[in-house]
């Protein structure tokens, strides 16, 4: 009897196996082996042979199993810190900008270490003596429900440790204008400092109202000197679109109609050269 390995590979690629061929076909495991080494039959590789086998019989955990395993991996992370994956993985790129950012603030105002690891968790600025916990957060910390379920375990962890938390969310902070922050930087040091004893809270710009007209610093607003309406910045003259008019080869271009009526009299070719551009160009200005 002949074999169809063509329609038997067809069927092994709809994510059947070597057992699923031999019933299918009736086919000898040594056929099948043979098969494969002469080139009549590719097969899948391992790695890949294991992924099929966990859809098609996927593992189960029992509530007690998982329980045992993660307990085990809190008593292993405990006694190796420096297999911790948030160290490995964390940092991998390097510290964020924001966490750059506020290390150039803290900078000579208080002692502080970086990265400082407590069990199994890490602290991104920690004042040890006075045992405060620092923590610069992007919006996965509130986005992802893994790390925001870190963040718990972690708070939980370090409150029953005696550490007072700051988490500042970057997000928020950004949203304040230049005095709210160096007000609230100020309250921050001060804080850390012991020289006041409520913790500042970030203040958004909803709160803008409350804040005296003298001490809002006023954005300077340039306009083309050309046109004179639309804004630039700084540093140019000109605004995109005058910019643009002033590149031009034939400053005075004629209208629309006038230019339709001269293509229909002399081509396209002519009106280019009375103008001293090219005929696409012409076409260009039509559109």
């Amino acid at each position: 009897m002949k074999i169809d390995w063509i329609e038997i590979q067809k069927y092994y690629n709809n994510n059947h196996t070597w057992r699923d061929i031999i019933i299918q076909f009736k086919i000898s495991s040594e056929k099948l082996l043979k098969a494969s080494k002469n080139g009549f039959f590719k097969s899948r590789s391992k790695s890949d042979a294991n992924k099929l086998g966990n859809i098609k019989n996927p593992r189960t955990l029992s509530e007690e199993t998982k329980k045992k395993i993660s307990e085990s991996r809190i008593k292993y992370l405990k006694e190796h810190p420096e297999k911790v994956p948030y160290l490995l993985n964390h940092y991998s790129k390097g510290e964020s900008y924001p966490e750059r950012y506020f290390d150039e603030i803290f900078r000579n105002k208080f002692e502080y270490k970086r990265f400082l690891p407590i069990s199994y968790y890490h602290i991104d600025f920690a004042v040890v003596d006075k045992k405060i916990a620092i923590e610069i957060d992007g919006d996965q910390h509130y986005l992802d429900k893994k790390v925001v379920e870190s963040d718990k375990r972690k708070n939980k962890f370090l409150i029953n440790n005696g550490w007072d938390i700051i988490r500042i969310k970057w997000s928020d902070y950004q949203k304040m204008i230049k005095i709210e922050k160096e007000e609230y930087i100020k309250k921050l040091i001060e804080y850390i400092l012991n020289l006041i004893n409520v913790k500042p809270e970030i203040i958004i710009k909803e709160n803008i109202k409350n804040i005296k007209p003298e001490t809002i610093i006023k954005e300077k607003i340039f306009y083309c000197k050309t046109c004179g309406q639309n804004k630039i910045f700084n540093k140019d003259t000109d605004c995109v679109k005058c910019a643009h008019l002033k590149q031009r080869k034939v400053k005075n271009r004629p209208n629309i109609e006038e230019l339709l009526n001269e293509v229909k009299i002399l081509g396209y070719c002519k009106v280019g050269r009375k103008y001293g551009v090219s005929d696409n160009t012409i076409r260009k200005w039509l559109k």
